[in-house]
């Protein structure tokens, strides 16, 4: 019991501080703003983003608390069902009371929004992350997925005022773009001009989605893992847009695209992760096909 208890209490340190140094990181360094002047929709859509983020952040330390601990305790038993659940308080008691500050201090309150909400969006956050940190520690190859694609989510987020002119709107699909007169020119230009469209649009679930299903194909030989371990990542991603009000109904609000391509994500994801682990595990047979073919022969 004593190992338990210290095993959680790490977890929970963990959580916390990576919980902690997401919050104040975004803050210092301009990313997650909470009122900005523009349209006549701006603290709602801008609003809206913070609380995303809000959402997110627990999602991120959650998971990474609870692999890190994971290994550190070299797997304990049924440590995968109590784990995250430390992770998910720790994360919490750190990110809520953060951003329900910041939220508080803005200067003006988002549509539907309050720093309650912000507080309530980083609790539901983490308890998205103990299911993803469950799923995780008990499938290797899917805990994989969603580290990498947490990994390529968050270094888009905090890497993003280096290489663009501006802070980003918390976008893994799309920075933000307007509709075009043709469906294929808005494609286009969201895919090779927006500086979010190429990194994130598509090469984020194309590549990280066909890089880990492709290795956990290999790995077990067999194509439904890959498809489990490629379109973990992309699924994590949109159950966080999924507990965001995204606007559908407001035509002006830039989150409702977000939300959509979120979604788009997830099928995207799925077919990749589908190709990639049955070529792969065709590839393999064939190999495994022809050493066996080339063997020694035995005479009669």
């Amino acid at each position: 019991m004593r190992w338990r208890l210290a095993a959680s209490i790490v977890c929970a340190l963990v959580a916390a501080v990576l919980a902690a140094v997401q919050v104040l990181a975004a803050h210092r360094l301009g990313i997650n703003e909470w009122a900005t002047e523009g349209g006549s929709y701006s603290e709602y859509i801008d609003w809206d983003h913070a609380v995303t983020r809000s959402t997110w952040y627990p999602v991120a330390s959650t998971l990474a608390a609870s692999a890190i601990t994971y290994r550190v305790f070299q797997r304990a038993p049924w440590s995968w069902l109590w784990l995250p659940p430390a992770a998910w308080l720790g994360s919490c008691l750190t990110a809520a009371p953060l951003l329900y500050g910041l939220a508080s201090a803005a200067p003006e309150d988002g549509i539907n929004s309050s720093p309650f909400e912000v507080a309530w969006a980083a609790v539901i956050g983490g308890a998205i992350g103990v299911a993803a940190a469950m799923a995780a520690l008990r499938y290797r190859e899917i805990g994989v997925g969603l580290l990498a694609y947490t990994l390529w989510t968050s270094l888009l987020e905090f890497t993003r005022p280096w290489w663009w002119d501006r802070a980003p709107t918390f976008d893994p699909m799309l920075t933000e773009g307007g509709l075009s007169s043709t469906i294929g020119q808005y494609v286009v230009e969201a895919t090779l001009i927006e500086a979010g469209g190429i990194t994130a649009g598509l090469i984020g679930p194309v590549m990280v989605s066909g890089i880990i299903a492709a290795w956990a194909a290999a790995l077990h030989g067999r194509w439904k893992r890959g498809v489990l371990a490629g379109a973990a990542g992309p699924l994590l991603l949109f159950s966080v847009y999924l507990t965001i009000d995204p606007g559908l109904d407001n035509q002006d609000s830039i989150q409702a695209g977000l939300w959509a391509y979120s979604l788009l994500a997830v099928p995207i994801g799925l077919c990749i992760s589908l190709l990639t682990a049955t070529v792969t595990q065709l590839i393999a047979k064939r190999r495994q096909a022809g050493v066996v073919s080339s063997g020694p022969q035995i005479r009669q």
